[in-house]
């Protein structure tokens, strides 16, 4: 993991070194050992490294010898030596890092070297022929990418925070999907004028101006999956187990798992076997405490779990720091990440956690109420009646943006509309299984928003956290494979679960009780006096952390 930025226009009066110092210097926690700035032209490009492969120093950015092209990158590459092993008869190698497997990739192949990467990557790529800069996000999103054009000018960076000296830090109030959601989705930020490269996406500056272009989306890349419940059975586990095992092998230093006590993460751990477990307990009562559960999984590898117990005052001292580094007020409480990391910074530079099974397996339980409704529809007696379903209950994509909207006002009809829209458009690429539909809907929505997090606040304490379930091969299988093995029986996961049996203790995969990992701030703040959670409270508060922070009026 690393922070990169970079500068382009024509214009000489700008001093894209200077700028582009600054951004660096803006994020020096995503890369503490090394740090490299150059102009090329028009373009000017920065990095700041953390080490994980290679714990050498550099020469950054990457450049081949005859200066054709330059890199900067943030991120890992978890097949690069199988991209290397094809390029080494032809290109010479200085070091070991995929930063300059993605240099002398994209020298052979150009930009059809993005087909061959698994991982998670954010990378510039100034090309001396063509005199543009190529900025790519990863296939899922792991690794962001934010951006801003001016008159004459246009600017990248790893962070939003790193571009306010470009533009006049203001509130974006058009921001139609933070009334919606809760945090802002697709291209749109809260600050005004500063946009998110979306996954699977790519930029290209030239002359200070930005062009986007899209190389990867989950619906044009799926595969013929037979249905067919054994080999389905024995796929997905060799796939899982490449995915995880793939994320421990580049690693220098000692890794960890972060464990919930749910399947998710108990089947990463059960299969990498880190060298430390870390869990959060908050003795709260039965609704927040899974200690036992994660105490499972530390027995039944054999490993140390440390466990983590913040309380209030913890909330408080770091509640503002938590909102500098999310650079965007978000109600999904990033409290319990904080204070794991807080404890495994000591310990290690790499962490394995869960993120996207939820999304590409059916794990969250709204899932079974369209899911409930396809199986009506698919009544031989209902045949004649699924126009008058439709016309009186809307369409699947209406019904589900009911669910997701969070707007305080559920008649805003600007925020219906968006979400009708938007949702709309991924249940049309997610075929006609509503399961399908709704997991590539938060895939691309609610998802980002937890990689988000996780991205700023592992980022903080120069932390690298890898998620195998993001692999882009397992993506493309969940979403291909027949549905009805996400949801089967009432079990949200099923095919997951099914799997996870090999390896995972029974008590776990049999759960139903599994709680979000969420701390407990509606009990400690007094917020839920009628016995419900009060989101308006928490939002309220993160925004106003939010413009404090970043000195918005």
């Amino acid at each position: 993991m690393c922070g990169i930025a970079g500068f382009n226009s024509s214009n000489p009066e700008y001093q894209g070194l200077d700028i582009t110092k600054k951004m660096i210097e803006r994020m020096p926690y995503r890369g503490p050992d090394q740090a490299g700035i150059k102009q090329y032209s028009q373009t000017t490009l920065g990095m700041a490294r953390l080490s994980i492969i290679d714990a050498k120093t550099h020469v950054i950015p990457y450049e081949d010898p005859e200066s054709r092209a330059a890199v900067v990158f943030n991120g890992e590459i978890y097949n690069h030596d199988e991209i290397r092993a094809d390029l080494k008869s032809q290109y010479e190698f200085k070091t070991s890092s995929d930063a300059e497997t993605i240099l002398y990739g994209y020298l052979k192949k150009g930009l059809n070297l993005l087909d061959d990467l698994n991982g998670m990557y954010a990378v510039a790529i100034y090309d001396r022929d063509k005199d543009c800069t190529y900025v790519i996000r990863d296939k899922t999103g792991e690794k962001p990418v934010y951006y801003t054009q001016g008159k004459d000018f246009a600017a990248f960076a790893s962070e939003m925070k790193c571009l306010l000296d470009l533009v006049e830090p203001r509130v974006n109030a058009n921001a139609l999907s933070y009334r919606a959601f809760e945090f802002c989705v697709g291209k749109e930020t809260l600050f005004e004028n500063i946009y998110q490269l979306e996954p699977g996406e790519y930029l290209v500056m030239k002359d200070g101006k930005i062009s986007v272009h899209s190389y990867w989306k989950v619906w044009d890349h799926l595969i013929d999956v037979k249905d067919d419940v054994d080999q389905i059975r024995k796929d997905l586990a060799e796939l899982i187990e490449d995915a995880i095992l793939l994320r421990t092998k580049n690693c220098a230093h000692q890794y960890g798992c972060f464990i919930s006590g749910g399947v998710d993460s108990a089947l990463i751990a059960s299969i990498a076997k880190p060298d430390l477990l870390y869990t959060c307990h908050y003795d709260m009562g039965p609704e927040f405490d899974e200690l036992d559960y994660a105490k499972l999984v530390a027995k039944h590898i054999g490993g140390e779990l440390i466990i983590v117990e913040p309380g209030p005052e913890d909330f408080t001292r770091v509640r503002e720091k938590v909102a500098w580094h999310l650079d965007t007020p978000c109600t999904w409480t990033s409290f319990s990440l904080w204070m794991l990391l807080e404890r495994a910074h000591k310990d290690l530079k790499v962490v394995l956690t869960g993120e996207g099974a939820d999304e590409i397996f059916a794990g969250y339980h709204r899932y079974h109420l369209l899911h409930h409704d396809e199986q009506i529809h698919q009544l031989k007696a209902m045949s004649e009646y699924s126009y008058l379903i439709d016309k009186y209950y809307g369409s699947p994509s209406e019904r589900y943006s009911k669910l997701v909207n969070r707007c305080d006002n559920v008649y805003d009809q600007e925020v219906i509309g968006y979400l009708n829209e938007m949702l709309a458009g991924y249940f049309n690429h997610g075929s006609k299984e509503a399961v399908h539909s709704m997991g590539l809907s938060d895939f691309y929505t609610t998802m980002q928003v937890l990689l988000q997090m996780s991205d700023r606040m592992c980022m903080a304490f120069s932390i690298e956290n890898r998620s195998p379930y993001l692999d882009y091969r397992l993506v493309q299988y969940a979403f291909s494979l027949p549905a009805k093995y996400k949801i089967r029986d009432g079990i949200t996961k099923w095919i997951l679960k099914d799997v996870a049996r090999k390896f995972v203790p029974k008590e776990i995969v049999d759960r139903i009780d599994k709680r979000g990992f969420s701390a407990p701030v509606n009990k400690w703040f007094g917020w839920d006096r009628h016995g419900k959670y009060n989101r308006g409270a928490y939002r309220r508060m993160v925004y106003e952390d939010w413009g404090r922070v970043f000195k918005l009026s």
